[in-house]
């Protein structure tokens, strides 16, 4: 008792850390009307004395806690002081912030927007609701007619390095965006090498395997958030695309780890867009290339497209610094075919400006990869809002 009296002395602060506080399954966390974010550029939430957060189970049973004393799935805490929270209306003071819990994970929700995007497609919010609220983590440009991610675009800050560790993760959600396909089925593997055999026919064995298959490729990475509750939202269909798996754990992994810490190293505040472009083909028993898609609709007509490209666009407003990240999404094509996609002069290649990245850009087997100026990039991708671009960030 003389110890804790001695530790939450009133006017102290609290100092929460992401890799140490925060307890799984996380409830979602709100300051101010936000979900929670890190108040530094290592993973601390400073709050002062007094201060509240507001915490949710919502959806999936109540705030469990040892020094809960009734149950609530949505209440306010307040700092008493180190990592020390109080609410006499339910809990038994202080609590400690590391074992606020939910039974199970918080559930994550699209939500559709007011606003259009290229070619007044939608845009839509994946994110949380609370009391009526709605939260959003990151937002996507969906084309419903093909049922194909133009884009999600969301914040990566130095923070985002820090990341919540051992967040277990949760299956795919589509909220009825995928219509009556069974989207979960048409990425299962029997269900991708049954779609894309109808277009290569006997030639799916030379491109489905046990080595290669199609993966749902995120587009904003789990690990691009800091809390569990981020983590677990990118964990939707309007967040990902059929990606070769040595492609999703080859560069494309190794651009989004490398880009986190360099952002932190660098101290960049910066907005992401990772998107899709074109779509890949294969050869069919005939020699012929064909286009690659995972399923038809109702009048026969092809969706879910196979992406020849995945890009992520990174955009410093503060400075009006950008560039553009590019992966060729197709293990098959050769060094030479590669080449021929390029769209745009390589500005990472052989500069040392970019040392800091690691990634294998001729290695067929972990993608083939390129760097584009913005102005370049837009020449052929045009799918991006406008903002304006000064010089290539590095």
């Amino acid at each position: 008792m003389v110890l804790c009296a001695f530790n939450m002395q009133q006017g102290q602060r609290c100092r929460l850390h992401s890799r140490t506080h925060f307890a799984e399954p996380l409830p979602v966390i709100i300051r101010n009307g936000r979900l929670l974010e890190p108040t530094d550029a290592y993973g601390n939430v400073d709050l002062e004395y007094g201060e509240q957060l507001t915490i949710s189970c919502e959806g999936t049973g109540n705030i469990e806690h040892p020094d809960a004393n009734s149950g609530v799935t949505t209440a306010s805490i307040s700092c008493l002081g180190g990592d020390n929270f109080g609410n006499p209306e339910w809990l038994n003071n202080p609590a400690r912030f590391t074992f606020f819990r939910c039974a199970y994970p918080p559930n994550h929700f699209s939500q559709r927007t007011n606003r259009t995007c290229f070619e007044g497609n939608p845009i839509l919010q994946v994110g949380y609701r609370v009391q009526s609220q709605f939260y959003p983590v990151y937002e996507s440009c969906f084309n419903e007619g093909n049922l194909n991610v133009i884009y999600s675009t969301y914040t990566q800050k130095p923070y985002n390095a820090v990341f919540q560790t051992r967040v277990d993760r949760p299956f795919f959600v589509d909220n009825g965006h995928y219509g009556y396909i069974p989207v979960d089925a048409i990425f299962s593997p029997r269900g991708q090498k049954a779609a894309v055999a109808q277009l290569v026919g006997p030639m799916i064995d030379t491109y489905i395997n046990k080595t290669e298959f199609l993966s749902r490729g995120h587009l904003a990475a789990k690990t691009d958030f800091v809390y569990a509750f981020g983590e677990r939202a990118t964990f939707h269909y309007v967040n990902c695309a059929p990606q070769w798996t040595g492609f999703n754990g080859g560069n494309w992994n190794t651009l989004e780890v490398d880009l986190r810490n360099h952002i932190h190293s660098a101290g960049y505040d910066t907005i992401i867009y990772t998107g899709t472009y074109g779509v890949t083909q294969l050869y069919n028993q005939f020699g012929r290339r064909v286009e690659i898609f995972l399923s038809t609709d109702e009048n026969n007509n092809p969706v879910i497209p196979v992406p020849q490209y995945f890009y992520k666009v990174v955009y410093e407003p503060f400075t009006q610094r950008g560039i553009a990240f590019v992966g060729i999404n197709n293990p098959y094509y050769s060094p030479t075919e590669a080449r021929e996609l390029f769209f745009c002069a390589d500005i990472c290649r052989g500069n040392r400006s970019f040392s800091w990245l690691t990634w294998h850009p001729d290695n067929p087997d972990e993608g083939y990869t390129f760097c584009c100026s913005i102005p370049d990039f837009k020449m052929t991708v045009n799918h991006l809002p406008p903002f304006e671009v000064k010089s290539v960030l590095v």
